[in-house]
């Protein structure tokens, strides 16, 4: 009996000893396998997070109103009303028809088309179209096969049982011709006598006969938006606030987090030998995190589902609202693959100042890359602004888009030349009206400038951390900056 009870106690003590050794190899394997660190991000007190949708930031940049006249109005404020409630919906419903066909069209026969009255959605990257009708329910018929990216969509009067679409990737253009007219045509009048907007022509409407551009520019002068003042955001880089920040990037525990503190203020921190770190940067307020990416099995991941994976990660970090507390209404400004990698995309975000989008000089408020279904870097800086400086309107008159052209067409040779979109014998002769027709798009808003404040540096401080009203000239992938009010050169910078 007593040799019997000895023996059951034996095997207990090797089962216990075989579930602490598979536990031991398991917990081995979480904290130092292929897992991403933010499968163990601990919440203070179990705190929820706010997580924006695909749909709420996947919106047009512009909405374009073609009344018929070789005039136009773009809709910036009602946009999403009318992305939703007109574009989107009508798409929706003509593809419940039947006997629809995709023809490829030419450029100008695009342009001809659009003549008429017609509204258009056009954004600022090109989304995959399968992808598209798939998050948005449409039914897909065999033509749309051929059309890879959408980066316009629009109707026009010109031909009222069609739909078009441009794909910017491939420089591409379609017509999905249906079998009866759309309903959008009888809305037309009534959503053109609801805009209170500026009146746009074609660029080359204004320059003349040498000018093939047909980038739209507003006739009337533009708003008259004053500076507004920021601040960085104050509380990265204290010390006391550090190890709270990284918390919620490594959890609770830094077992295997080291620490590093560099001579200028900048705070690092490091898991294992580098597979995650996290660079918390007081000089520009900015918070850096990087992760290596260990996925043996990708799966195929769709732009709207990597997209889904960045906008978690920035709601468990805070999300659209700066550490102070300050919300800020967010743009995706880009997204785009990175290389030729299936699985990767590159999302940038900025925000909206008032009523005018923000460009950094350098970086991007948000910068989040996505491989494999998981994040692998994460690049914040945001500020903080005064809100009721952005409301005001400014006493000056801001100078006219041409006038602003004009008296810089050497700066702009020379900046286009130095970015290489211009070859330097060929910068010798080109005029200014080549130089015009080489614009993308042109509109107002605020830049942050690229400029560091040093202690010893407070004259200079007040101007150095103002938010500055533009003009932004967009040429292939560079963007110009020009002052709102005197037109004077701000700096450029190549597009995230």
């Amino acid at each position: 009996m007593e040799k019997l009870q000895v023996d059951r106690i034996e095997k207990f003590k090797n089962i216990l000893l075989v579930v602490l050794v598979f536990t031991t190899i398991l917990l081995l394997y979480f904290l130092w396998g292929s897992e991403s660190l933010e499968d163990f991000i601990f919440n203070d007190n179990d705190e929820t997070y706010e997580v924006l949708s695909c749909d709420e930031v996947i919106l047009p940049d512009q909405i374009i109103l073609g009344k018929g006249n070789e005039d136009y109005t773009v809709a910036f404020e009602e946009k999403e009303e009318l992305w939703t409630n007109e574009v989107l919906n009508t798409f929706k419903n003509f593809s419940k028809g039947t006997n629809i066909a995709v023809v490829e069209i030419t450029e100008q026969q695009y342009k001809e088309v659009m003549k008429y009255p017609s509204i258009v959605a056009k954004f600022q990257y090109n989304i995959p179209f399968a992808g598209f009708c798939e998050k948005y329910k449409i039914k897909k018929f065999q033509g749309y096969d051929s059309i890879s990216n959408m980066t316009e969509i629009g109707f026009s009067k010109g031909s009222k049982e069609s739909a078009f679409i441009f794909d910017g990737n491939k420089k591409k253009y379609y017509g999905i011709v249906g079998n009866r007219p759309l309903d959008i045509f009888s809305k037309l009048d009534t959503i053109f006598a609801q805009q209170e907007a500026t009146t746009y022509y074609p660029l080359k409407t204004v320059l003349g006969e040498e000018s093939t551009n047909d980038t739209l520019v507003p006739f009337e002068l533009p708003p008259a938006i004053m500076p507004a003042e920021y601040k960085k955001e104050s509380e990265i880089g204290e010390n006391e606030n550090n190890s709270a920040m990284a918390q919620t990037y490594f959890g609770e525990t830094f077992d295997f987090v080291r620490k590093v503190e560099e001579a200028n203020g900048t705070t690092i921190y490091m898991y294992g030998y580098g597979q995650k770190v996290l660079i918390i940067n007081p000089n520009d307020g900015s918070i850096e995190y990087k992760e290596e990416v260990k996925n043996d099995n990708p799966e195929q991941n769709s732009m709207f589902e990597a997209l889904d994976t960045a906008l978690d990660f920035v709601g468990a970090h805070k999300g659209f609202r700066t550490i102070a507390g300050q919300e800020i209404k967010p743009y995706l400004e880009s997204a785009s693959p990175i290389g030729d990698e299936k699985n990767s995309y590159r999302f940038v975000f900025s925000f909206m100042v008032g009523k005018n989008k923000l460009f950094y000089e350098e970086k991007m408020p948000i910068i989040i890359e996505v491989v494999d279904g998981q994040v692998s870097y994460f690049r914040r800086e945001f500020i903080n602004f005064d809100e009721n400086q952005v409301q005001r309107k400014s006493n000056k008159e801001g100078i006219s888009a041409i006038n602003m052209l004009t008296m810089n067409y050497e700066y702009m040779k020379e900046a286009l030349t130095k970015a290489g979109l211009i070859d330097k014998e060929e910068a010798k002769d080109i005029s200014f009206e080549d130089i015009a027709n080489k614009i993308d798009n042109l509109y107002t808003g605020y830049l942050k400038p690229a400029v560091e404040v040093s202690a010893d540096d407070s004259a200079n401080t007040a101007k150095k951390l103002q938010l500055v009203p533009v003009w932004v000239v967009e040429v292939n992938d560079i963007l110009l900056y020009f002052d709102l009010y005197d037109g004077q050169p701000e700096g450029y910078a190549k597009k995230y």
